[in-house]
């Protein structure tokens, strides 16, 4: 990866996790705008060899992803994001990136159900939980509150 495919991809990861966090969303129009750009670029600096680097960046980040979104593993947006990104950064970056996401977020969910055993429980309950209802309180899945929400919930946001 050249410094304009970084400057890309680390705009895309930005623009991607601001919205996500403040919104609980990651916009079509910010994936397909950076998708199309990809393609544009990478077609114009490389022809059909930028245009194949593309296509299977893409496919790297969406065809495993994707199989997740089937099983109800994690949201649409994602998926695309994951595409955009191998737009820019290509396979092996982005099949790396996707291994470790996929890693990071397995020990998310093992922390999280081990909150809800019985002889943990009692312990979970007392780490403060600023993400919505706590995991030892809800029987199926955990809800995130944004980072916006969280901040007026704080009282960091307050004018006083």
């Amino acid at each position: 990866m050249n410094e304009i495919e970084w400057g890309a991809a680390a705009m895309l990861l930005f623009a991607a996790a601001w919205t996500d966090l403040t919104t609980m969303r990651i916009p079509n129009a910010l994936n397909a705008g950076f998708a199309v750009a990809g393609l544009l670029y990478q077609g114009i600096v490389d022809g059909s060899v930028g245009l194949g680097y593309a296509i299977f960046g893409a496919l790297a980040g969406m065809l495993p992803l994707g199989l997740l979104l089937l099983l109800k593993g994690m949201g649409g947006g994602d998926v695309k994001w994951f595409g955009a990104f191998g737009i820019w950064a290509g396979a092996g970056i982005t099949l790396q990136l996707v291994v470790w996401s996929i890693l990071i977020a397995g020990v998310i969910a093992v922390a999280v159900a081990l909150m809800k055993a019985p002889l943990i429980k009692r312990m979970a309950r007392k780490i403060p939980w600023p993400w919505g209802e706590h995991p030892t309180a809800v029987a199926r899945g955990v809800k995130f509150r944004s980072c916006w929400q969280l901040c007026r919930l704080s009282g960091s946001l307050d004018s006083r």
